[in-house]
């Protein structure tokens, strides 16, 4: 097998690290610090924890609305309180381990990444990332 040849310009992750915990996250934005050749970029788009509870909650409201108006759209007799129990008792939900996009931009910028930022973010999901300097 043929190894990939880095270091890599650009380094993207997407609704993956949040299973890891803090510790190992931390670890792993380094080990991408290091694979990524001067001036490359990491992008992280990803489930991250609510600075509030409101935001939890408009979230899960978003979400379960979105679910429910996909089922409506296909026909489903599936009313919104099935839909929001099924996402509220996913088995899923207990693999997630939240960290808040604010400490993990500050874990990037301990780690040495520059020009760290979160250029979007939606209630729970976020993209964010930084640069390794020149």
């Amino acid at each position: 097998m043929q190894s990939l040849a880095k270091p890599f310009d650009l380094v993207l992750s997407g609704l993956a690290i949040h299973h890891l915990p803090d510790e190992r996250k931390k670890e792993l934005y380094h080990e991408i610090f290091d694979l990524l050749k001067p001036g490359g970029l990491f992008l992280n788009l990803e489930h991250v924890a609510p600075n509030s509870e409101w935001a939890k909650q408009a979230f899960d409201d978003l979400f379960i609305d979105s679910l429910w108006s996909h089922h409506q759209k296909r026909g489903s007799t599936r009313t919104r309180d099935e839909i929001a129990h099924e996402w509220y008792h996913r088995p899923d939900k207990t693999e997630n381990i939240l960290a808040s996009v604010e400490l993990q931009c500050q874990w990037l910028q301990t780690i040495g990444f520059r020009d760290v930022d979160c250029f979007f973010k939606l209630f729970q999901l976020a993209l964010f990332g930084g640069k390794k300097p020149e």
